[in-house]
């Protein structure tokens, strides 16, 4: 009896649970209907300014709060519900499925809740879906495509079939949202054609069916058809034009429109057509620029207050000014876009959005004038402090992305005040721009692009004179390039450049070290070709061609090869550069290295290097360079090929004085104070040490003077460069010439003979076999003990490496005879 009265009250108690259960589910409900339909009745009266509805709204929700509390654990479920659909109303929907998540985890599983769900993640996938079709990038277009299926294709057809037996306002309306995200986007189409037909009022389906449109416009202008294409963007345009008439104060109808033109902006920006036209933004014209702009303001309207609405015009009017018609328009772009950013910080203090925009203006301002004037580095540092207080929370891919972009922007305008060495603050910046990069394909590893940007920045720091470990970056930077090629898969014309550099960057390394590796040039010529198969218009992959078969020719060169096939092919890449863009420096440039490296070669020779010497001379005063970096190549180019004039004077015993004076005066004040110490110190260094060859001729204690003057140079410039071999090459060169001066003026030699000895001794230890530095050692041995048998070791081992230098030795050293090596 005992145990019956027990079985009889756990049954009642579960009886009366169970209809408090329902009691509470009924109100809630009831409540979520309530809200539901006091923002529908909201968004479709005429456009005003929402926010005492939405303060009604929130005291609803306060309420549902409160009797949550009252109701313990039945009222949970159902009263997460309540608030997830006023949420949902107030357009806050990530707050909107912490509620539903909370409310299907209480165990509150009615249909209800997973269609509320089932609305969200679906919009998140067209939104997701619309940007992956605008993405300029390949990689990233593909990526974003992915993530949208993995995110939320399953998940929304597994709520949808949770939703079965919710009450929506159509059948259709569910059965187009399952082939619209099974992708069978002619079936949605029809399905939502008749839904929009049966139910006007339902503005979600209008704003769902211009996305689909979008969608198929896309899949269309992928496959050439541009008349269908068009049919469906003007049909997107109608919908949610339609959309708009509806419902004037329903802010998601007016950013849908914002979107669309976004969105049709970026898929089509280069076509004309009533449609596709791409306006500058600017406020006197039309088109889908003020169009989108127009709706954004719609948005702002019925809610002033809302910072996300103000973060969407702001990332409207920096896309605009990616690419303005006129520069007036950039203008006013980006002052609206800087007013927008700041009324989003007014808005919401912290947001990473107001904070971003605001950057992304600076980026664009210093973009615009990199090339023209002089870059503002408080701005970029204005910049960088604004996105160094986004908090970790916002610090997603487009904030690393801008940061990184940022950075990058930043190094190249250090190359306008000149190169940068170890600890200086060009470097300190190109190393954050290699974190800020390191960071964003941290979180996404599938865009080619960001690793050719990581892969270029290690290859620039490994390439720096003054970089003490090359190693630690070309490691790397050959993992960037296996990233980039996705496995074997190789397309992109800045793939196979960040390939080719890195070719040769191992092949200088290897020269640096005293070896060789001249495969690495071949296959770094060969990626280039490849690039120019989808890219044989664009001048700087001909350049850049031009460039590796230069140093091909070097390296043939510096080991007893003929260069002439290799010197002919890289004059034809760079004169193919010049053709395609005549006004193009790096052209004029690559044309003038060739000329000079056959001046140079046609000297070792013995043959007569003035005409290519004069032709390399013109192509370089040709260039009108603005980065200081770009001026110091220019002037070492033309101090080479000076130089290489002036010891072809003195060879014939003539003054090399007039050639030494061209490239210094083309230079004004202001140019040779800021120009990079090393290459200044290298060239008058060079300039005195051949006056003064000249001098000790006829006028010893002249000599004496310019010999003292070139050392100064020399030690100037290895105070900033202790490691720089071409300097000590030189100065050890210095030495000879002038321990023989000293000799024919019956003075002591000795001291410089030591000095030239320990530099020759300590480049062979740096880089064994190195031709040019056994012959100075030679020479230098050959002063000391015309019969030194080192010398002759020294002299024979440096001809069978590169017998191209057995010519120089017999003019130096005619008393030896012909030579074989």
């Amino acid at each position: 009896m005992q145990v019956l009265i027990i079985i009889a009250a756990t049954a009642c108690a579960a009886d009366r649970q169970s209809q408090r259960s329902t009691t509470w589910a009924a109100h809630f409900i009831s409540a979520a209907e309530r809200i539901e339909a006091r923002a529908r009745s909201v968004g479709m009266a005429r456009l005003h300014d929402v926010r005492a509805e939405q303060a009604e709204l929130r005291g609803w929700m306060e309420t549902v709060s409160q009797e949550m509390a009252l109701g313990g654990a039945e009222a949970q479920g159902p009263g997460h519900y309540a608030l997830g659909c006023g949420e949902r109303a107030l357009g806050r929907e990530a707050e909107a499925l912490t509620h539903l998540e909370a409310a299907w985890n209480a165990g509150f599983r009615d249909p209800r809740v997973a269609w509320v769900r089932t609305q969200i993640l679906s919009e998140r996938y067209r939104a997701l879906r619309l940007e992956a079709i605008t993405a300029p990038d390949p990689d990233e277009r593909k990526a974003r495509e992915q993530d949208a299926e993995s995110k939320y294709r399953e998940p929304v057809l597994t709520l949808l079939r949770q939703a079965a037996g919710a009450e929506y306002p159509s059948t259709d309306y569910g059965a187009a949202l399952v082939a619209m995200h099974e992708d069978r986007l002619d079936a949605a189409l029809a399905l939502l054609e008749g839904v929009n037909t049966k139910h006007p009022w339902f503005v979600e389906a209008r704003l769902m069916r211009a996305d689909v449109f979008l969608l198929r416009a896309a899949w269309h202008w992928k496959g050439n058809r541009r008349k269908e294409t068009g049919e469906d963007m003007t049909a997107a345009f109608q919908a949610l034009k339609d959309a708009r008439t509806t419902a004037e104060s329903f802010a998601p109808a007016h950013l849908g429109l914002a979107r669309f033109e976004a969105a049709g902006m970026n898929l089509f920006h280069l076509n004309s057509g009533p449609v596709l036209l791409l306006s500058s933004g600017d406020d006197e014209e039309s088109g889908p620029g003020k169009e989108g702009l127009a709706a954004l303001d719609a948005a702002a309207r019925v809610d002033p207050g809302h910072a996300g609405f103000a973060c969407e015009k702001a990332r409207f009017l920096t896309m605009l000014a990616e690419r303005p018609n006129t520069y007036a328009a950039f203008l006013s772009l980006r002052r609206k876009a800087v007013e927008t950013a700041q009324r989003i910080l007014e808005l919401e203090p912290a947001s990473a959005c107001g904070r971003m925009e605001r950057t992304r203006v600076m980026v664009q301002e210093t973009e615009a004038v990199l090339k023209e004037s002089r870059v503002d580095f408080y701005k970029l540092q204005e910049a960088l402090d604004l996105l160094e207080a986004v908090p970790p929370s916002g610090r997603d891919l487009a904030f690393h992305l801008l940061r990184a972009r940022l950075l990058q922007l930043w190094t190249e305008a250090d190359l306008q005040v000149g190169s940068w060495r170890v600890g200086s603050n060009g470097w300190k910046h190109q190393e954050q721009a290699i974190e800020a990069w390191r960071s964003a394909v941290a979180i996404e590893k599938r865009v080619a692009a960001y690793w050719v940007q990581l892969g270029e920045l290690l290859l620039a720091r490994a390439s720096n004179p003054t970089a003490k470990d090359v190693d630690q970056d070309l490691e790397p930077a050959d993992k960037a390039v296996w990233h980039a090629m996705g496995g074997g898969s190789t397309k992109a014309a800045e793939v196979w450049l960040l390939w080719a550099h890195t070719e040769v960057a191992h092949a200088l390394r290897k020269r640096a070290q005293g070896e060789t590796a001249p495969w690495r040039f071949e296959q770094a010529a060969h990626h280039l070709r490849n690039a120019l198969l989808d890219g044989a218009h664009n001048p700087t992959l001909h350049h850049e061609l031009g460039l590796v078969l230069l140093e091909h020719a070097r390296e043939t060169w510096e080991h007893g090869g003929d260069p002439t096939a290799l010197l002919q092919q890289a004059e034809a890449a760079q004169a193919q550069a010049a053709k395609l863009a005549p006004s193009l420096d790096l052209s004029k440039f690559g044309q003038a290295a060739v000329h000079a490296a056959r001046a140079e070669y046609a000297w070792w020779r013995g043959a007569d290097p003035t005409e290519q010497a004069e032709r390399a001379d013109a192509f370089y005063s040709q260039a009108r360079p603005f980065f200081k970096t770009h001026k110091n190549q220019q002037f070492a180019g033309r101090m080479k090929v000076s130089h290489i004039l002036a010891r072809h004077l003195l060879e014939q015993g003539r003054d090399p004085d007039p050639v030494l004076k061209r490239p210094w005066e083309s230079l004004d004040i202001m140019e040779r104070i800021g120009q990079d110490r090393v290459l200044r110190y290298l060239a008058t260094g060079t300039m005195f040490s051949l006056r003064a060859r000249h001098s000790a001729r006829t006028d010893p204690e002249k000599a004496e003077k310019e010999f003292v003057e070139a050392e100064k140079s020399y030690e100037e410039a290895l105070q900033v460069e202790p490691l720089n071999r071409e300097v000590r090459l030189e100065e050890g060169q210095l030495f000879r010439e002038w321990a023989v001066a000293r000799n024919a003026a019956k003075q002591d030699p000795e001291p410089l003979l030591s000095k030239g000895l320990a530099l020759a001794d300590a480049l062979l230890k740096e880089r064994p076999n190195w031709p040019e530095a056994l012959l100075l050692r030679a020479a230098i041995l050959r002063t000391k003990d015309p019969g030194s048998a080192q010398a002759r070791a020294d002299r024979d081992a440096a001809l069978k490496a590169n017998a191209n230098l057995a010519p120089g030795w017999a003019r130096q050293f005619p008393e030896d005879g012909p030579l074989t090596p």
